[in-house]
């Protein structure tokens, strides 16, 4: 009877990976699954992850050369050499990116392993950046007007009730 509270209790509490799954492809004798994060992903500093598998098995590769090639919507190339050095669960290759701007993306993986060459290529959808803090100064400046609004407000009923 407990089981289920219990089921789902460990799932609110279970640490994940935090990225979010961008594409997912069966090429040559492998599975591919590209992560990015943040979620979601928009233009600025990006984090990209990509776990390799046997398609017979599912079992993690873990002896490959992986490259990655990203083209944004105005042509521009952006290249990364992912490894398992630069990721933080090692049963993953990663490399850290910056897109420049948002829109369709093309990404071309390129895996080489025991000299044998496989490729996936598919597309991700990138946002704007967010908007810079500066946007919201009337959010960030409304609090301290109202409490200078109280104050003086208070310093003149006192005013008033002296004389």
């Amino acid at each position: 009877m407990l089981w289920p509270v219990a089921i789902i209790l460990a799932q609110a509490a279970a640490l994940a990976d935090g990225g979010t799954v961008q594409l997912r492809k069966e090429a040559g004798a492998f599975v591919i699954t590209v992560f990015t994060s943040p979620a979601p992903l928009s233009a600025g500093p990006v984090d990209i992850s990509l776990l390799l598998q046997n398609r017979n098995g599912l079992e993690p590769v873990l002896d490959a050369t992986v490259s990655l090639i990203l083209r944004d919507p105005s042509g521009a190339e952006i290249r990364a050499r992912l490894t398992r050095e630069q990721a933080q669960n090692k049963l993953l290759y990663a490399a850290p990116m910056t897109f420049g701007t948002s829109g369709k993306s093309q990404l071309d993986i390129k895996i080489l392993r025991n000299g044998e060459r496989t490729g996936a290529t598919g597309t991700i959808d990138v946002a704007p950046a967010p908007e810079m803090a500066a946007s919201y100064w009337s959010y960030i400046a409304f609090p301290p007007l109202m409490i200078v609004a109280f104050v003086v407000r208070e310093l003149l009923i006192r005013r008033k009730a002296k004389v």
